[in-house]
């Protein structure tokens, strides 16, 4: 038996196409030659290359098994003795892989208009995806289509002439877990660790950029990334995003400071408050795959300049928020294994932080010691929702009831014994970074660049899930264990700021720029028809975020006119 994976490299339109009538197979092929270069077809003879294309740098590999598959980094595939074909995503699900057999013919793609095409069926929306668009929270292993299916991170598509299933071949071990001594040790452990993937990213390129803002978790991977590439002669571009007309969302001051402290020569940045960056629906196109994928000219202008420089390869500082965060309920965790320091640590980080004690203790200390059965009368009482998390108001009761039941996926951790660990694996699989992961990939597949997120890779994702609860958060420092790791190689400036920045206000703006149209977009009566969407309370809230020209905007509120956006592309 011969498995073929492909890099993470892999991101062009490609589709696969499975089945044992060479006709029905020769036939979809035909309607997606226009489409792309990558077709693979096979059948009782085996692997077929439409028109001699080959795949992407196939790396081989010796047997299949679940071992072999939790080492890939992108979407693979197998064909075993009895050829029966096996597709798989990878351990962290960056990139989607959707299938749909129909006919007889199984089609598995990373573009869903591919399969519509190939297939020759038209797209179905699902209320249930949608709902999680328009709560915010997304669940990205859930397709905006219901008649094609996501396949899942971490699972193995198993084709068989009998049946085609799916089944898991990874996740986080709840039981797996780290112990040092003292921080200094956790600190160094994680800092190797990181490198070691940072290097494996880096691999052979010669010049390489990395995205560099003034936080913790981009500003990490560019340090580490600097060295290495010092070490070999090679080049490493740090690569920031100026926001000069928005005080708030500026960074420039630590950027400084660490092209002083690293003593950076090369160095790009681009200006995103730019006239030609303004509109906002002209900035946002939309994917046909979902609308979380945007096809900024933001990202072309950046990426085409990149190309411009050399650049093959771009490290970003994705994944740093999921994997080194930690969460409130660390300290609740903590409490609950009986570290009663830990009131007197939250204590003093409130005083540091000018947050209210009485306030952060009754939500860690005191509501997670109510029964669950007194919290769930209470939020009937007051009308609240029961679910894992607060859905805006503009969901009607069925886009509430739908978008509560899209977050119905298994958690290996215990949400009483556990709640950080069961509060960070949920956030994991509902994060929206994805998006961005997702936009900058099917961008800059069109410069042969490779953007690789080293904070979104398994081994990271294990040591995380593996750490005690105050390796991720002590006292006023969220991301403890990367300031620990990462000591030293940063300014104490960028490491061990106590504030973190946001780009509320930035978005703010630019909607406030942009009102007239957005408001139009928003009023559109499709979601409202289906049934899910309340449109005078979307509308009240925008207006809301519009007149208050102190004031963010909520990311829910975005997420609506992206959806909103989405539909109106494409749909409607």
């Amino acid at each position: 038996m011969v498995q073929f994976t492909f890099k993470r490299t892999f991101v062009k339109p490609f589709i696969f196409l499975c089945g044992n009538d060479e006709s029905a197979l020769n036939a979809a092929r035909s309607r997606v030659a226009a489409y792309t270069d990558f077709c693979f077809t096979t059948w009782e003879t085996g692997i077929g290359l439409i028109e001699g294309k080959t795949p992407l740098v196939p790396n081989n590999v010796d047997k299949l098994t679940d071992s072999s598959f939790v080492e890939q980094t992108g979407p693979f595939y197998a064909i075993d003795d009895n050829k029966e074909v096996f597709f798989g995503s990878d351990p962290l699900g960056l990139q989607p892989l959707y299938y749909r057999a129909v006919n007889g013919v199984l089609a598995v793609s990373n573009q869903t208009k591919l399969l519509f095409t190939a297939l020759s069926i038209s797209p179905e929306l699902s209320d249930t995806a949608l709902s999680g668009w328009l709560a915010g929270q997304p669940v990205p292993d859930l397709s905006v289509y219901s008649n094609i299916t996501v396949l899942p991170a971490a699972h193995v598509l198993h084709c068989s002439a009998k049946n085609i299933c799916h089944y898991p071949y990874w996740d986080i071990d709840p039981h797996n877990r780290l112990h040092f001594d003292h921080d200094r040790d956790y600190g160094a452990y994680f800092r190797s660790l990181l490198r070691d993937v940072v290097a494996e990213q880096i691999d052979d390129t010669s010049i390489l950029g990395c995205q560099m803002s003034g936080g913790m978790d981009s500003t990490s991977v560019t340090a580490l990334a600097t060295a290495l590439t010092k070490e070999s002669n090679r080049r490493c571009y740090a690569i920031s995003h100026y926001y000069l007309h928005d005080p708030g969302s500026d960074e420039r001051q630590l950027i400084n400071d660490m092209r002083r402290h690293l003593n950076l020569q090369d160095f790009h940045f681009q200006n995103v408050d730019d006239a030609q960056y303004r509109d906002f629906l002209a900035l946002y196109p939309a994917h046909y795959d979902h609308p979380g994928i945007v096809l900024s000219p933001r990202y072309h202008d950046e990426l085409a300049d990149l190309q411009q420089l050399g650049i093959t390869t771009l490290l970003t500082g994705n994944g740093g928020d999921e994997m080194c965060w930690g969460h409130a309920s660390a300290y609740t965790q903590r409490l609950l294994a009986g570290e009663t320091s830990v009131i007197a640590e939250v204590y003093k980080a409130c005083r540091a932080t000018n947050m209210s004690f009485a306030k952060v203790a009754k939500h860690l200390f005191i509501k997670p010691l109510v029964p669950q059965t007194l919290i769930n009368l209470a939020k009937r009482l007051k009308g609240h929702n029961k679910g894992p998390i607060p859905l805006p108001e503009w969901l009607t009761p069925q886009g509430q009831s739908l978008a509560q039941a899209s977050y119905d996926f298994h958690n290996p951790f215990d949400a009483k014994r556990q709640p950080m660990h069961h509060a960070r694996y949920f956030a994991l699989k509902t994060t929206t970074t994805f998006n961005s992961v997702r936009s900058y990939d099917a961008v800059a597949s069109n410069y042969d660049i490779q953007v690789k997120h080293p904070f979104f890779h398994r081994r990271i994702a294990e040591c995380s899930f593996a750490l005690p609860p105050k390796q991720l958060i002590q006292g006023p420092y969220p991301k403890f264990i990367l300031r620990n790791a990462m000591t030293g190689l940063l300014p104490d400036s960028v490491c061990w700021r106590k504030t973190k920045t946001t780009f509320d206000h930035h978005f703010a703006n630019l909607v406030r720029e942009n009102a007239s149209s957005l408001r139009e977009c928003l009023s559109h009566p499709y979601l409202a028809d289906r049934g899910l969407l309340d449109t005078k309370k979307v509308l009240k809230a925008f207006d809301s975020a519009v007149s208050n020209q102190q004031g963010g905007i909520h990311v829910d509120l975005l997420f609506v006119i992206l959806t909103q956006r989405w539909l109106q592309r494409f749909h409607v």
